[in-house]
């Protein structure tokens, strides 16, 4: 196996993307090609399939449009109350670090003494 130290050292193996168009192009008349070869249906009754389908497409449409309305509400109404939730407890954080920060004032602040003001002896 051969190791390149640089990109410019590599030949080029002469397939590009004109080539890969091409190669698309006759796998696709070719594959058509056998699709109508061997359909098992006639023109008459694919057409008229066609047909119908073209007709319930608006239908179609509308409700993958409708479906997809109603799942971006849900993933915004999901996010909204995750959003809530976190808020919450951020702001829970919050007034638990200012609780303890005042703890720790009021401690150093007396002195380390074991007694508290509100303590008695």
């Amino acid at each position: 196996m051969a190791r390149y130290s640089n990109s410019d050292d590599r030949e080029d193996s002469g397939f590009g993307l004109g080539s890969w168009v091409v190669g698309l192009m006759l796998g696709l008349l070719g594959g058509a090609s056998l699709a109508i070869l061997f359909a098992p249906k006639s023109g008459t009754e694919i057409r008229g399939k066609l047909k119908e389908s073209a007709q319930d497409l608006p239908d179609r449409m509308s409700e993958l449009v409708d479906d997809s309305l109603d799942l971006y509400a849900s993933g915004v109404n999901y996010l909204q109350l995750v959003m809530e939730e976190q808020t919450m407890r951020l702001r829970r954080a919050v007034a638990a670090g200012k609780l303890a920060a005042a703890k720790k004032r009021e401690e150093l602040e007396l002195g380390n003494s074991s007694v508290l003001p509100f303590q008695h002896r």
